[in-house]
């Protein structure tokens, strides 16, 4: 608002009330700095937008007080300072002294952009002090951390933004020097490195803007990389120009070598029209002024730090750069700015950030920092750039908007008669000062009260500020002030009110907690309603920050958009319980892994029962996949996960003792192995003495005896694998009697036998046995046979051969590839080759039995007879190249039968 048009009395008011202001040098930077100053304090309206605008002034008006100058720590302590510094006198009418944090908002870094200026204030009114320990403590021992220990810029998660750079590291390396604190610097220098950690990108320089669960963006922001580039440069000098921690020079080196990271990302950056694109990495968006010259006042300022190290291509890329600033100004306002609350909207802004024009402030006054200090030099002279009074070097606060106190001036004079229109017959009203009531500043009514009109308001400002007392008169658009001089405010407004009410017509401004009227009680926050909120969004985007109301099961959001229902994700819903709890009534919603709530806390995962689940079908259907749990009890592990599911072989796996692991396995049936009746039931098991009772016959009950490589019978069919007693039968008898159990190895025969013998092993479809057989190098014939649960106790017979010779044979292979008996017309005696006569090997592979993928063993074995000479052993084949597999189900049996 113009409160007094007469800057020349003004300006010596102001000057006589604020007696630290200092003005530093003036320099041609080719842009009128004071100018953007008044839009920046016009403009700016939320915590971290004041905390810049706070540094900007102070850089401007105070540098003396600021890091950038040569002493800001007299004696190792924080200096003295007046409240009435112009940039305190800004900054201390946001400041709340009851609270944990400086300004009431959702962000940790945010409030703590004013921290610096609370510790100033502090030097004269320790309840500032106190304010600025306590937003400390909040940032320090309170606030949510990342994984790597990095402090969150959001206070309801953990989420890092390249933002709280320049928010809460310059004020704790401040804090450090006000506590005297040399373990806080460094801990401040160690949380950059955090920070740094976590957005750098990997293969860039650059810094991405936001990593976390609520509005992660991966972007080389430019904004974001100023930021983080001018925050660390503020703790750099901080740390420096503090004798306690001035013998950090490793910390400072780290410091300096991850700013100049980010300056040499953006120099190899491409540029539009002279600035460079809202984001680094993406020649698609529009070049823009707030990275640009966040950018490039770090650029001076690195190159007056360390000159050796940022050399003149550093000044050389921040002129060019501020030339072309220079050209974006009109009225005050540089554009085209990337929009402060939305950063990703690719709409140009134009009507005047109040960051960007904090920023053309920094880059103002780090160049005129370079020039004063002969690292630059300096721009050729010209006529003065100041087009407008307003703020300036003299008259500095023509048209200030903020709270500086000053007394008011003289009440209305005697003899004015009833108050006119502040615009009619030369009256020419105004505010003289923070008085209640406008007066005639010329005509024949000057200095007698006046009513106020538009013209004498100005600008709308807050209803809290400056004595207004803003309310709203009935139903109106806007509140009016009913003390001094108004925009609504809380204490406006009072309680919030639908959106729908009272011709309110609410609707958020931008990612907001709470919308607020656009008609009728204009600004006032308002109760979101579902004609507000619009169509479901997820309950992660935008700082939504969703949680389930318990009374209706409904998602909404608590962080941004409070009150209108979201989307529910898994941060939403949390671990999952049970479907059949809190009205969830969790269903499988196709052939899906998990069920769903279908109720309260719809579309949120939930653990499975038995309601959930339905009767018991196949472990093999509908990609259930069945496996065993500890208890024993088979389970789907694919699709239906965790509901119990009916056992097949392909669930059983490799068979164990029936006694084992609560099997308590029985023939439940004369036929096959026993089955087990306890855990992991129906699954066959291998017999033991409890499972196979007394003795049989090996030739009784369909028992099918047969010898083991160890000498004893089993049974290998009805009553699979129980002890049986053999009734002998003469070799050569044929049929499926086995013969004789081998004596041993025979002694010299008159022939050499070898053979060659490939076991391919299934837990699904059985073991297969593939057996080529020679005499004398002669090839005589090839042998197949198969068996669902072989095993090494399993013997193969082939009884009755005859060879292409007219010889006959008789033949029994133990399973496994083991030993190989025969008998022939050629001998009387029976001929034994064992293992060790030959060479084996052991394979295990990866097999596709149809759409199942399991492991598979592989046994290969030759033999020769010891009448053999050495060599004669046929060698071991590549069988997948060379050798046919039979497999049960697939006979092919040549010159015999099998047992």
């Amino acid at each position: 608002m113009y409160f007094f048009h007469q800057y020349e009395v003004f300006a010596t008011i102001l000057l006589a009330v604020l007696p630290t202001t200092c003005v530093a040098d003036v320099v041609n930077s080719g842009f009128d700095v004071y100018e953007a100053a008044q839009v920046m304090m016009n403009k700016a309206s939320h915590s971290w937008e004041w905390g810049t605008a706070a540094e900007a002034l102070l850089e401007l008006y105070n540098n003396e007080l600021s890091v950038f100058s040569s002493n800001p720590f007299p004696n190792g302590k924080i200096p003295s300072v007046s409240a009435n510094t112009l940039a305190l006198s800004y900054a201390k009418q946001f400041i709340s002294t009851e609270l944990q944090v400086l300004v009431p908002d959702l962000a940790v870094g945010d409030p703590a952009s004013l921290g610096v200026s609370a510790i100033l204030l502090g030097t004269s009114d320790s309840k500032y002090t106190a304010a600025a320990q306590r937003q400390a403590d909040y940032i320090l021992n309170q606030a949510p951390k990342w994984s790597n220990g990095a402090i969150s810029h959001r206070g309801d998660v953990a989420e890092i933004w390249a933002d709280n750079m320049a928010m809460s590291f310059p004020f704790l390396a401040y804090m450090a020097v006000q506590q005297n604190s040399v373990t806080m610097m460094a801990e401040t220098v160690k949380q950059c490195g955090l920070q740094r950690d976590v957005l750098k990108a990997s293969g860039t320089l650059n810094w991405r803007h936001i990593i976390g669960p609520q509005s992660q963006d991966t972007g080389l922001w430019a904004t974001g990389n100023g930021w983080a580039a001018f925050g660390m440069a503020r703790v750099l000098n901080t740390l420096q120009k503090w004798s306690g921690s001035s013998g950090m020079t490793s910390e400072a080196a780290q410091l300096k070598g991850w700013i100049k990271e980010i300056l040499d990302g953006a120099m190899i950056s491409s540029l539009q029209n002279g600035l460079l694109h809202n984001y680094l990495d993406d020649a698609s968006w529009f070049g823009e002024i707030s990275g640009t010259a966040l950018l490039s006042a770090v650029a001076y300022r690195m190159a007056v730090n360390d000159p050796g190290m940022f050399l003149q291509k550093y000044i050389d890329w921040a002129d060019t750069n501020r030339k072309s600033l220079s050209t974006r100004e009109a009225s005050g306002i540089f554009s085209p700015a990337v929009d402060p609350y939305n950063w990703l909207s690719r709409k140009e802004y134009v009507d005047g950030s109040p960051e960007g024009q904090a920023f053309m402030i920094y880059l103002y006054t780090a160049y005129r920092d370079c020039v004063d200090t002969k690292v630059c030099a300096p721009s050729t002279p010209t006529a003065t750039t100041i087009s407008n009074p307003g703020i300036g070097p003299i008259d500095i606060l023509t048209v200030l908007d903020y709270a500086i106190t000053f007394s008011s001036m003289p009440s209305v004079p005697t003899g004015c008669g009833p108050p006119q229109s502040c615009d009619l017959n030369d009256c020419a009203g105004s505010f003289n000062g923070l008085a209640v009531h406008a007066q005639c500043t010329a005509g024949p009514q000057k200095g007698c009260q006046c009513n106020t009109t538009p013209t004498t308001c100005g600008p709308r400002q807050s209803c809290d500020m400056n004595g207004c007392a803003g309310a709203f008169n009935g139903l109106s658009v806007y509140p009016q002030c009913t003390g001094n001089f108004c925009s609504a405010t809380p204490n406006t407004c009072g309680p919030r009110q639908s959106c729908d009410m009272n011709g309110c017509n609410g609707a958020f401004w931008g990612s907001a907690p709470y919308p607020r009227c656009t008609n009728n009680f204009y600004g006032c926050e308002c109760q979101a309603t579902g004609k507000t909120c619009g169509a479901q969004q997820s309950c992660d985007n935008n700082g939504c920050a969703g949680k389930f109301d318990l009374s209706n099961g409904l998602a909404y959001c608590s962080g941004n958009f409070v009150g209108c229902q979201c989307q529910s994700t898994i941060n939403t819903c949390g671990r999952p319980q049970s479907c059949d709890g809190g009205n969830c009534n969790g269903r499988f919603l196709g052939l899906d892994v998990t069920p769903q709530c279908t109720g309260f806390f719809k579309g949120c995962q939930c653990t499975p029962t038995s309601t959930t689940c339905g009767a018991s079908q196949s472990c093999d259907l509908n990609g259930c996949a069945g496996t065993y749990d500890s208890s024993g009890v088979a389970r789907c592990s694919g699709n239906f996960k965790g509901c119990a599911c009916t056992a097949s072989p392909k669930t059983c796996g490799v068979m164990k003792n029936c006694d084992l692991n609560g099997c308590n396995g029985k023939f439940l049936t004369s036929q096959g192995p026993p089955t087990c009746t306890g855990n992991f039931p129906g699954c066959p098991c291998l017999a033991v003495s409890s499972t196979c009772g007394g003795s049989r016959s090996c030739s009784a009950g369909g028992c099918n005896g047969a010898i083991t490589p160890s000498g004893s019978t089993v049974c290998l069919h009805n009553f699979f694998g129980c002890p049986c007693t053999l009734d002998p039968v003469q070799p050569g008898s044929g049929g499926d009697t086995p013969p004789p159990p081998p004596q041993g190895p025979s002694g010299p025969s008159p022939i050499c036998v070898t053979a060659h013998c490939f076991n391919y092993q299934s837990i699904l479809e059985g073991d297969s046995i593939t057996v080529q057989f020679y005499s004398s190098s002669q090839y005589l014939f090839l042998l197949q046979a198969g068996k669902r649960w072989a095993s090494p106790d399993t013997s193969f017979y082939f009884n009755n051969i005859v060879d292409p010779n007219g010889n006959t044979w008789n033949i029994q292979l133990d399973g496994n590839c083991g030993r190989l008996s025969y008998s022939s017309s050629l001998q009387q005696t029976q001929g034994t080759i064992y293992m060790g006569g030959g060479a084996r090997q052991h394979l295990i592979e990866l097999c596709e039995i149809g759409t199942l993928r399991t492991r598979c063993g592989l046994v290969e074995s030759t033999y020769l007879d010891s009448t053999c000479p050495g060599g004669s052993a046929p060698p071991l084949c590549d069988y997948r190249t060379y050798c046919s597999a039979y497999r049960p189900g697939d006979p092919k049996i040549e010159y015999g039968s099998t047992n």
